[in-house]
């Protein structure tokens, strides 16, 4: 009985942490699309990219950027309109 007893309470508890971490996922996820959003709304310009080379990619952010970007895996946004038409047409 005491060892059914403990497995089910290990499983309660990877359970409860598993959920506990995908709502604070969620909750991340939801706060940036809020955030991405406004920005776009100032004038940000927002670019979304199929391929995934971040070491590459980040690299070329740092030498080629004037202005302030944010990247999500394959979602970036640019303060600078030039940084992002200089972003399209080297990495789509």
């Amino acid at each position: 009985m005491l060892k059914k007893k403990l497995l089910t309470d290990r499983t309660g508890d990877l359970a409860e942490a598993y959920i506990e971490e995908a709502g604070k996922k969620m909750a991340q996820e939801i706060d940036r699309e809020i955030l991405w959003g406004m920005l776009e709304g100032i004038g940000w310009t927002r670019v979304m990219i199929t391929q995934r080379d971040d070491w590459a990619i980040s690299v070329w952010l740092e030498e080629n950027c004037e202005g302030a970007y944010e990247q999500h895996r394959t979602d970036y946004i640019f303060e600078s309109k030039k940084d992002a038409a200089w972003f399209v047409l080297r990495w789509l």
